[in-house]
């Protein structure tokens, strides 16, 4: 099938993630977006991915989510010495090098890390349901590794209740 619209394009999302009994939101205070949804992905889960037609880049579709990393994780990141933090940011690079999705880790002024962002694009030449389940699922894996990859380290976290302006379910350490 052949999508040619932005409309075109949100309307078969919608479909397919609805078809697949995922909660769908349009998220109407883009205005740089030709469509901005929210859903929950895994199913039925706190868990929310973002798929966004950014009206600067026709035909593109960028699947994104991130994850805030817990705060005992940034206070021992800010403890260790700066090669060993080195090391460690390098080897999540690699592991992260060759997969189809992206990544981008958020510092503080600092140097250590708040939030890690997941994005998969792809243009409406590629728009399959097969492509975009694909891209929702290479990012929740990403969000997952990292989330492991800090608990490994530094031991899971004492989840706070709150973090301002940040949902539970986003913070590194709570899957």
């Amino acid at each position: 099938m052949a999508f040619n619209t932005p409309q075109e394009a949100k309307d078969a999302i919608k479909k397919w993630l609805t078809e697949n009994n995922h909660m769908v939101n349009d998220v109407v205070t883009d205005e740089n977006a030709n469509f901005h949804l929210e859903i929950d992905y895994p199913l039925a889960t706190q868990k929310r991915q973002r798929i966004i037609q950014p009206k600067e880049f026709p035909g593109l579709v960028v699947l994104l989510n991130g994850v805030s990393l817990a705060p005992e994780h940034i206070e021992k990141l800010g403890k260790m010495a700066d090669e060993e933090r080195e090391e460690l940011y390098a080897e999540i690079r690699k592991d992260l090098l060759f997969l189809d999705n992206s990544y981008d880790i958020n510092f503080d002024n600092d140097g250590l890390p708040k939030q890690v962002q997941f994005s998969y694009e792809f243009y409406f030449d590629g728009l399959s349901k097969t492509n975009l389940f694909k891209g929702l699922l290479l990012n929740h894996r990403t969000l997952l590794y990292i989330v492991t990859k800090f608990n490994d380290k530094f031991g899971v976290p004492t989840m706070p209740t709150n973090m301002p302006g940040v949902p539970v379910s986003e913070i590194a350490g709570h899957v």
